[in-house]
C-alpha cells in the first residue's frame, strides 16, 4: 500500500499543477491516468473495509483515502479545462477510478463523500457548460456524459449523505440530483442538435445510475405516481423511479419536438438494458422490474413518438428497437405477448382478424380526451371513423409492417421487420453493436436472426412485395426513409432486389394497380410510384403475354399483357386527374415511365437482346418475327385504348401525355405494325387537332372579328387570326404525327388504305374546329396525290365513300367562315374530283351552279356564291380529264361555261376572278376536245352562243336584279364583240356551207336576245342595268340593219341563197305602229301584262330547255352536311336543245321603227312613277337612239 500511496502522492501533485500558468500537458494526461487507476484499486480492494467501519481504520489508510478523494477533486475540477485533452483525460480518470466490474456498483467510502461531491459539482458545471449555445462541444459532452454514468452509479450509496467538512458547500445527495437533472438537460440541448447519438448515451447513463443497486430495498419508492411532474416528488424517488418518472412525465411529453426525439433513444437505452438483464436471469432487479411493471406506458411511448410527424431517424428507429426489446423482456418475464402484440398491432391499424383497429365511436373519443385532458363535455354518441390521436402518414411504414405480419399469419414477425427496418449508423457502432441487436432485445422471443427472416419470408414474398415497394413510396418522408430499410434488409437492394421484383412481378404489378385505383390517397401515391419503378424495362412476356384485348371487361378475364396495359394507363390517366396533389405529381412520374414503356413496346428494334449473337438463321428470323408480332399487339391494344379514352380525357396533362406516347408510338412504329389501327389513329388525330386546341383561342378569334374599335375590317381579322391559328396547327406534335401516318398509308395494303375515306369524311362532318377540317383537307390533297388508288370504289352513288367526301368537301368548304379553311378544302376537292366518278363530279358542278345562281337577291349569300365558284374552278382547274366526259347533256358547255360567262361581270371581284379562271381554263379544253355538235363558230363565245343565250335569257328573267345586270353586261359583251351579228362573209356574200350555219346560229341568238331586250325595254320600271339592255338591243339592231329586208323583201331574194326563218329586224317604211312585224302594238296600246302574256315558240323553247335541268334540282335546307341532297344523273331525255335544222318558222321579227319608236318613248315619256335614275336612264336611251340611227345611216 506504501507503494500506492506514493504514486497517488505523484499523481496529485502533477494534477494540481494542471490549474497553474505554465503545465506540461503530457504529465497531466498521465497523472489522469495512473491517478485513477491507483484509486480504482485501492477502491476495489478495500470494497468492503472501511466503506463498514470507517472510526476503526489505521492511518495509512486513513491518508491514502484523503489523497484519493483529492484526486477524485482534481479530477473534477479538471473537467472544465480549457485544454480539450486534459479535460477529455479528466473525464475518463473519472470512469476509470469508479468503474466496476460486478452487477452493483461497490458502496462509496465515506472518505470520498467531499471529493465525489465536489466531482460531481464540477461534472455538473461542466455539462451545462458544454451543452450551451455558445460552448456546446458534443465531443466533450459524449465524454462527460460517460463519466456522469459512473459517477452517478457510484454515488447511489451515498444518497443524501451529507459532508462532514463545515467549509464544502456542496453535499453528495444534492449534487447526485443536479447532476442527473444536467444529463436530462442534454436531452434537445445545443450538443445534441450537433449530434444526436448523444442521447443514447444518455441513456446508457442513466441506465447504469437506475441499475446500480438492483436488490437495494428503497425506503422511498412509490407505486403512484401524480398525474403532473413533481420535481420535490421525483427527488425523492429511488432512482429507477426517479429516471422513469421523469421521462414519462416530463421529457416525453416536453412541448420540446427536440426533446421528445431525445426521449426516444433514452427509453431504448433503459428497456434495453432491463431486456439484457432479463436475458441473463436477473430478473429480480429493482429496475428490471420497474421497467417490466411500466411495459405499457414504454409501448405507448414508442408508439407516440413514432406517430410524431417531428421524429427523426433515430428516434423513429430507437422506437423501433424499442417496441422490440418490449417483447423481449416480456417474453422472458413469462408473457406469452398476446396482450403487447394486440395492443401493438392495433396502434398500427391491423388486428389478427385483418380489419383496421383504427376506429372510435364519439363516446371513446370523449373519453380518450377526458382522460388527457381533464374535460368533462356532454356529446351525442354517434359512430365516427378516426384515428385515437395517431395519424395515418406517420405510422404508414408499420401499419404495412404490421399488415405483412397479419398475412403471414406469424404476427411475431413484426418485431423481427421493426428491427430489419432500422439502417442508422448508430446501430452499427461498435459499442453499440452487441447491446442493440436483434438477439439482445428479443433474446428468446426471437424467431431467427435477419438472414432466418429473410429466408423465411421468401415463400411469402408475392404478398409482402407489394405492400413494401408501395410503403417504400409512401408520401410521408419517415415511412419511406423506414421501408426502404426493411425492403433492403428483406430483399439485399439492388440487383437481388430486381430479381426478387421479376420472380413476383406479375402478382405485384397486379396489387399496385388495385392499390392505385383505392380509396386511401395515399396508397395511390404509393402504388403509382412504385408501378413507374418497376415497369421499366419490362418486355412484352413479362406483363404477361398473350393477344390483343383493346377492351378490360372486368376481373373475371384472363389477365394478359394487354389486360395489365390498358389498366395501367387507366391507373395513370385516374391518377393524374386526382384530387390530391402528392397523387397528381406520382401520376406524372407514372404516365412518363408508361409511355417509356409503350413506346418501348412497340418499337421491334429495341426488343431484340444481345444473347441473339449466337441463334442459326431460322431461329433469329423466327424470333424477329415473334418480336414484330408482339410490337404489333402492344401498338394495337395502346394505339386503340389511346385512341378511344385518352384523347378524350377531362384532365388536360392526361391528354397530354396520351398526346406524346401517341407521337412516340407513331415515331418508332413500321408501318406494318399501325397497320391495324391506322384509320382509327387518323381519325382520333385529326379529331384531336380542334379538340386539344385552347378554347380562349377560338373566343378572341370571335371576340376580334366582332371588335370595331380595331383597326381593318371584322372579316380580315377574322381571317388573320384563323390563318396564325392553322399555322400553330399544322406545325404542332399532332400534325407532325399525322404526317408520318400519311407517309405510311402508301407502305400498306390497299383495303387499308380504303378505310381512310371514310374516316375523312367522317371528320369533315363531325369536326368541331375548323382545324380539323383544314387538317383533313391537306390529308385528302396527300392522299390523293400519293395514293390515288385509295379513293377509286365501284358505283357512284352516295354509297360512294369518295362521292360521300366530295361532297363532304363541297359543303364544309360552303359552310366554313375563314379563308384559309375554305380555300384549303376547296383544293382538296379539286384533287379529288379527279379521282371520283365522272357523273358524281358533274352532279356536284351543277350543284354548286345552281347555288350560286340561287344566292342572290334577296337570298344574297356572298359566301356561298365564292364556295360556288370556287369548287367550280378547283375541278375545272385541278380536274381538267373531267372536262372530257360532259355527260349526256354535255353540262360542260350547256350548264357550266354559260354560268361561267355570266359569272364574270359579278360585283365581287374575288368571284369575278375565280368564274374568269374556270372560263378561260375550261374553254381551252372545249376548244382543244373539238366537241361542236350543232353549234358553229370561231371563237369559245360563238361555239357557245345557242347556250350563252339560253343563260342570258334565264339570268333576265330571273328575281334576282343583280343576276338581271350580270345578263346585262354579258349580253352587252356579245354585243360589242360582234357575236350577235352577221359574219362578216355574208355582209359582201360571199359564205361557204360552214359560213351559212355560222350565220343561221347567230340570226337566230340574235333575234331571240334582241326579242328578249325590247320585252325588258317595254317595261315600265327602270332599274339599274336596264339601260345596258337598250344599248345592247340598239348595237345588235345597229348591227343586223345592213341586211334587213326592206318592204317584205327576204333575204333570199338578195343574197340568192339564204334560208332562214330568224330576222332579227325588218326595214319597213309603213309599219310606224308596228314593234313586232305586222302586230301594231302601238296601234293597240298594249298594257305590260298583255304583252308579256305574248309567248312565240322562242321562249317556250327557252323554258323547256330550263326546264329540262331536273336532273340536277334538289332543295338544299342549309349549309348543315346531314341536309346533303342525293340525286343521280339521269339519261338525257332528248328535249334539252331543238337542233338549228329543224327549228320552227315564221318568227316575228322586231320593225326597226317600232323599235326605234319604242326607244324615244323611253327617253321622253317617264314610264314609271319612281324618279329615281330616270334622267340617266333617258339620256341612255336618246344616245344609244342616236346610235341606231347612225348605224343604219352608216349601212
Amino acid at each position: 500500500k506504501s507503494g500506492l500511496i506514493k504514486n497517488a502522492e505523484m499523481c496529485r501533485e502533477i494534477l494540481e499543477k494542471a490549474f497553474e500558468s505554465s503545465f506540461v500537458a503530457c504529465e497531466i494526461h498521465g497523472a489522469a491516468f495512473l491517478g485513477s487507476s491507483c484509486l480504482r484499486a485501492f477502491r476495489l480492494g478495500d470494497a468492503n473495509g472501511t466503506a463498514v467501519d470507517s472510526h476503526n481504520v489505521s492511518p495509512t489508510i486513513t491518508k491514502c483515502w484523503k489523497v484519493c478523494s483529492r484526486i477524485v477533486n482534481l479530477l473534477g475540477k479538471g473537467l472544465m479545462h480549457a485544454d480539450e485533452v486534459i479535460g477529455n483525460a479528466c473525464a475518463q480518470g473519472l470512469v476509470i477510478s469508479f468503474s466496476y466490474d460486478g452487477h452493483d456498483a461497490p458502496i462509496l467510502n465515506p472518505f470520498l463523500y467531499e471529493g465525489f461531491a465536489l466531482a460531481l459539482n464540477e461534472l455538473n458545471s461542466a455539462l451545462k457548460k458544454f451543452n450551451s449555445i455558445d460552448h456546446a462541444d458534443p465531443t466533450r459532452a459524449s465524454t462527460l456524459i460517460r463519466a456522469a454514468g459512473v459517477l452517478l452509479a457510484a454515488s447511489t450509496s451515498g444518497a443524501g449523505s451529507r459532508s462532514n467538512t463545515e467549509d464544502v458547500s456542496v453535499d453528495l445527495g444534492p449534487a447526485r440530483l443536479q447532476c442527473t437533472e444536467a444529463l436530462f438537460s442534454i436531452l434537445g440541448g445545443a450538443a445534441y442538435r450537433k449530434d444526436e447519438e448523444l442521447s443514447l448515451a444518455v441513456g446508457e447513463a442513466l441506465a447504469a445510475y437506475a441499475d446500480a443497486f438492483g436488490n437495494a430495498k428503497w425506503s422511498n419508492e412509490s407505486e403512484i405516481w401524480p398525474d403532473d411532474y413533481d420535481e420535490v416528488f421525483a427527488f425523492d424517488l429511488p432512482p429507477h423511479q426517479h429516471v422513469l418518472y421523469t421521462l414519462f412525465q416530463r421529457e416525453v411529453t416536453h412541448t420540446n419536438p427536440l426533446k421528445r426525439n431525445a426521449s426516444a433513444a433514452v427509453l431504448l437505452a433503459l428497456v434495453a438494458h432491463a431486456s439484457r438483464q432479463a436475458n441473463l436471469g436477473r430478473m429480480d432487479r429493482a429496475m428490471v422490474k420497474q421497467v417490466s411493471k411500466n411495459i405499457n406506458l414504454f409501448q405507448n411511448s414508442f408508439i407516440k413518438l413514432l406517430s410524431d410527424p417531428k421524429s427523426k431517424q433515430l428516434s423513429r428507429e430507437s422506437c423501433c428497437r424499442g417496441l422490440a426489446a418490449c417483447r423481449g423482456l416480456a417474453h422472458t418475464l413469462g408473457d406469452d405477448g398476446g396482450i403487447l402484440n394486440e395492443r401493438l398491432l392495433k396502434a398500427f391499424g391491423q388486428t389478427t382478424y385483418g380489419g383496421s383497429a383504427m376506429i372510435e365511436t364519439e363516446s371513446q373519443a370523449r373519453e380518450r380526451r377526458n382522460e388527457r385532458d381533464g374535460a368533462d363535455a356532454d356529446f351525442p354518441e354517434t359512430e365516427i371513423g378516426g384515428a385515437a390521436g395517431i395519424t395515418e402518414s406517420a405510422l404508414g411504414a408499420f401499419r404495412e409492417m404490421a399488415a405483412a405480419a397479419i398475412s403471414l399469419g406469424r404476427p411475431d414477425t413484426v418485431y423481427s421487420l421493426l428491427i430489419l427496418s432500422t439502417s442508422h449508423s448508430a446501430w452499427l457502432a461498435p459499442r453499440n453493436r452487441d447491446k442493440y441487436n436483434e438477439r439482445s432485445l428479443l433474446g428468446n422471443a426471437r424467431a431467427e436472426n435477419s438472414v432466418s427472416v429473410r429466408n423465411a419470408l421468401r415463400p411469402h414474398l408475392g404478398k409482402l412485395v407489394p405492400r413494401l415497394l408501395r410503403a417504400c413510396n409512401d408520401p410521408n418522408k419517415h415511412t419511406r426513409e423506414q421501408m426502404n430499410s426493411l425492403w433492403v434488409a428483406l430483399t439485399g437492394g439492388g440487383a437481388e432486389s430486381r430479381a426478387v421484383i421479376t420472380q413476383n412481378f406479375l402478382s405485384t404489378i397486379d396489387a399496385l394497380i388495385q392499390d392505385a385505383v383505392c380509396s386511401s390517397w395515399r396508397a395511390r401515391a404509393g402504388a403509382c410510384s412504385a408501378i413507374s419503378d418497376i415497369i421499366v424495362g419490362r418486355s412484352w412476356d413479362e406483363l404477361g403475354g398473350g393477344g390483343v384485348v383493346v377492351d378490360d371487361d372486368g376481373e373475371k378475364m384472363n389477365t394478359t399483357a394487354s389486360i395489365r396495359l390498358i389498366r395501367l394507363w387507366r391507373s395513370a390517366l385516374r391518377a393524374l386527374d386526382d384530387v390530391r396533389l402528392v397523387v397528381r405529381e406520382r401520376g406524372e412520374v407514372l404516365g412518363r415511365s408508361l409511355r417509356a414503356l409503350t413506346i418501348r413496346l412497340c418499337d421491334p428494334s429495341v426488343l431484340i437482346s444481345s444473347d441473339d449473337t449466337f441463334l442459326s438463321d431460322s431461329d433469329q428470323m423466327k424470333k424477329d418475327r415473334e418480336i414484330e408480332v408482339q410490337a404489333e399487339y402492344a401498338a394495337a391494344v395502346s394505339l386503340g385504348w389511346l385512341v378511344k379514352y385518352g384523347l378524350n380525357a377531362p384532365c388536360p396533362e392526361a391528354t397530354g401525355i396520351c398526346i406524346s406516347c401517341l407521337l412516340g408510338i407513331v415515331d418508332v412504329s413500321k408501318p406494318t405494325t399501325l397497320q391495324p389501327v391506322l384509320a382509327e389513329l387518323c381519325y382520333a388525330l385529326l379529331m384531336a387537332m380542334s379538340g386539344l386546341e385552347p378554347a380562349a383561342l377560338n373566343y378572341l378569334q370571335v371576340r376580334a372579328a366582332g371588335d370595331s374599335n380595331s383597326g381593318g375590317s371584322g372579316n380580315d381579322r377574322y381571317d388573320n387570326l384563323e390563318r396564325i391559328r392553322i399555322q400553330a396547327a399544322m406545325s404542332g406534335p399532332i400534325a407532325t404525327a399525322l404526317n408520318k401516318c400519311l407517309e405510311m398509308v402508301k407502305h400498306v395494303d390497299l383495303e387499308t388504305q380504303q378505310k381512310l375515306v371514310p374516316v375523312f369524311d367522317s371528320s369533315l362532318r363531325t369536326g368541331a374546329g375548323f382545324a380539323t377540317r383544314a387538317a383533313t383537307a391537306d390529308a385528302v390533297s396527300n392522299l390523293s396525290n400519293s395514293c390515288p388508288s385509295a379513293f377509286r370504289f365501284k358505283g357512284i352513288s352516295s354509297v360512294n365513300p369518295t362521292v360521300r367526301l366530295l361532297r363532304a368537301l363541297y359543303y364544309a368548304s360552303e359552310r366554313e367562315r375563314g379563308i384559309t379553311a375554305k380555300d384549303k378544302m376547296t383544293h382538296a376537292l379539286g384533287n379529288l374530283a379527279a379521282l371520283a366518278p365522272g357523273s358524281s363530279v358533274r352532279q356536284l358542278v351543277i350543284k354548286a351552279c345552281k347555288r350560286y345562281c340561287e344566292s342572290s337577291g334577296s337570298n344574297n349569300d356572298p359566301s356561298a356564291r365564292k364556295a360556288a365558284a370556287a369548287t367550280v374552278r378547283a375541278i375545272v382547274v385541278r380536274s381538267s380529264n373531267q372536262l372530257y366526259d360532259g355527260g349526256p347533256n354535255d353540262i360542260w358547255r350547256k350548264k357550266v361555261l354559260p354560268v361561267a360567262f355570266l359569272g364574270r361581270h359579278d360585283e365581287d371581284t374575288k368571284v369575278s376572278t375565280l368564274w374568269k379562271d374556270v372560263w378561260d381554263e375550261g374553254g381551252s379544253i372545249m376548244s382543244s376536245s373539238g366537241r361542236n355538235d350543232d353549234t358553229y363558230g370561231i371563237t369559245l363565245q360563238e361555239n357557245l352562243l345557242p347556250f350563252l343565250e339560253m343563260a342570258i335569257i334565264s339570268a333576265l328573267r330571273d328575281m334576282s336584279w343583280a343576276r338581271r345586270r350580270h345578263a346585262c353586261s354579258a349580253l352587252l359583251e356579245l354585243s360589242n364583240s360582234n357575236i350577235l351579228a352577221p359574219t362578216s362573209r355574208s355582209i359582201i356574200g360571199d359564205e361557204d356551207e360552214n359560213d351559212h350555219d355560222r350565220f343561221r346560229q347567230r340570226a337566230k341568238s340574235s333575234s331571240v336576245l334582241l326579242r328578249e331586250c325590247t320585252r325588258i325595254i317595254a317595261r315600265p320600271r327602270v332599274w339599274v342595268g336596264k339601260a345596258d339592255t337598250i344599248k345592247a338591243g340598239s348595237i345588235i339592231a345597229g348591227k343586223w340593219c345592213s341586211i334587213a329586208p326592206a318592204k317584205g323583201t327576204s333575204i333570199d331574194s338578195l343574197h340568192g341563197y339564204y334560208h332562214t326563218e330568224w330576222f332579227p329586224i325588218v326595214l319597213k317604211i309603213d309599219s310606224y305602229d308596228d314593234l313586232f312585224d305586222g302586230d301594231g302594238w302601238f296601234a293597240l296600246n298594249h298594257s305590260e301584262a298583255d304583252y308579256l302574256q305574248d309567248a312565240d315558240c322562242d321562249v317556250d323553247e327557252v323554258k323547256q330547255l330550263v326546264a329540262n335541268d331536273d336532273e340536277y334540282n334538289g332543295d338544299e335546307s342549309g349549309l348543315n352536311l346531314t341536309d346533303e341532297n342525293e340525286f343521280e344523273e339521269e339519261p338525257d331525255s332528248g328535249a334539252t336543245f331543238v337542233k338549228l335544222s329543224s327549228m320552227n318558222t315564221g318568227v316575228q321579227s322586231i320593225s326597226f321603227s317600232g323599235f326605234c319608236r319604242l326607244i324615244l318613248d323611253q327617253g321622253l315619256k317617264s314610264p314609271s312613277q319612281d324618279t329615281e335614275g330616270i334622267l340617266p336612264y333617258r339620256a341612255a336611251a336618246l344616245s344609244n337612239l342616236s346610235n341606231l340611227l347612225q348605224s343604219l345611216v352608216s349601212a
